[in-house]
């Protein structure tokens, strides 16, 4: 076997044993919120993370994922300052438009656009580590923010019996910033430059690449987590949220396979200029990704609502799970071939497939939530699931052919 090949191999291992550490981090999370704090609270915690989504995906306009592409073309160096500068400006303002939407609580401004700043700031630096082949180091700071925000909240439950929303709010501030001061710390470490390119150049370079790869991001962001604001909203109301949120986190933990692999075949594909493998790399994530997500799928399923209910709290969630099932497997797809996508620099084809995701949730969310809640909301999901999956597939085979 090559040396290549075992270093790949390691990357992947390490990868999934992350992730899995994430997960148990995770749901250890959402375990505590719902247990203490019932469908309400989850669902209001679910409405505020959805808030903190809308600024990292305004920040990775500038600060996201682009700067793995455009490493082989700027210093990484170069490309802090104008970046952390962008983080600021979109942690007020992606709160601000989410409210003035409608789309975001408003009660909760500060703690949207805060810990959507040191959130989007941890995930800017875990993209200039993917980008310098630190895959290692990226791995860390994930694991790291999930186990604070774990201890911290037992902390605060349980410790200082406190069992509030605010608390939660606490908790992820203290995880936050202490994993926003490490990612710092490493970000020190990056080379010297020796060449400075011009700022204006650098801005350019990065709002150039970065808007198409991160207005794909947006809207898939957008696609994912609707549905959290929109039953919020609904008659059915925060408790419908709460419910949704803990069979969406279910989805997510299905996942577990192709989000520790679609990292790495953005890396790769990158960064290799030959077609076959590129195409062979990828076609191998994406049957690992697909087979994972398919066996966790199959356990998930016939978990009864009873148990559900004992672990969380409360009952409806089994109904959703099952109405979520296509989402799992077409999401798993979608995500190594939106990765492929991006490492050849074809953003734009992400963006299309995702606009038309969000468009299909949307208009079939309008038409199911009003009479079957949460359900009717991942019927939308799954959806939407399978439209951006076929979209991605044509594109995926136009733009290597």
């Amino acid at each position: 076997m090559s040396t290549k090949r075992r270093q790949d191999q390691r990357e992947e291992s390490h990868s999934v044993v992350t992730r899995g550490l994430l997960l148990a981090f995770t749901t250890a999370v959402i375990l505590l919120n719902a247990r203490v704090l019932g469908a309400e609270g989850q669902g209001e915690i679910a409405w505020i993370q959805l808030g903190m989504l809308v600024v990292t995906g305004v920040s990775g306009f500038m600060a996201g994922g682009a700067v793995v592409y455009l490493q082989k073309e700027i210093p990484l160096r170069s490309m802090l300052l104008p970046g952390h500068i962008w983080l600021i400006a979109s942690a007020f303002g992606g709160a601000w438009a989410g409210i003035s939407a409608d789309f975001l609580p408003e009660e909760h401004f500060w703690a949207m656009s805060g810990l959507g700043w040191l959130q989007a700031m941890v995930i800017f630096h875990s993209q200039m580590l993917l980008a310098n082949h630190q895959i290692r180091q990226h791995n860390t700071l994930q694991v790291l923010q999930g186990g604070l925000l774990c201890a911290a909240l037992v902390v605060g439950f349980f410790g200082m019996q406190d069992q509030t929303v605010d608390t939660f709010i606490g908790a992820l501030t203290v995880s936050l910033v202490f994993t926003a001061g490490v990612s710092a710390a490493w970000m020190a470490k990056l080379p010297s430059l020796e060449n400075r390119p011009h700022v204006a150049e650098v801005i350019s370079r990065l709002w150039k690449y970065g808007r198409s790869a991160q207005a794909g991001a947006l809207l898939q962001m957008l696609t994912n987590r609707s549905n959290l604001s929109i039953l919020a909203q609904s008659s059915a109301g925060l408790a419908a949220s709460g419910i949704y949120s803990i069979a969406y986190y279910g989805l997510e933990a299905m996942w577990l396979i192709p989000r520790a692999l679609a990292p790495l075949v953005y890396t790769r594909t990158a960064a290799e200029s030959d077609r076959s493998n590129r195409l062979t790399s990828t076609r191998q994530s994406l049957v690992k990704a697909v087979l994972g997500t398919a066996a966790l799928l199959l356990v998930a399923v016939f978990i009864p609502d009873d148990l559900f209910a004992w672990a969380f709290g409360f009952h409806g969630i089994q109904p959703v799970v099952h109405a979520l099932a296509p989402a799992a497997v077409f999401g798993a797809a979608s995500s190594i071939v939106a990765h492929h996508l991006s490492g050849i620099g074809k953003h734009q084809w992400n963006a299309a497939t995702s606009g038309l995701g969000l468009l299909t949730l949307l208009l079939l969310a309008r038409e199911w939530v009003p009479n079957h809640s949460a359900v009717g909301a991942a019927w939308a999901a799954s959806a939407a699931a399978a439209v951006q999956c076929a979209g991605l597939l044509v594109a995926w085979l136009r733009c290597e052919r």
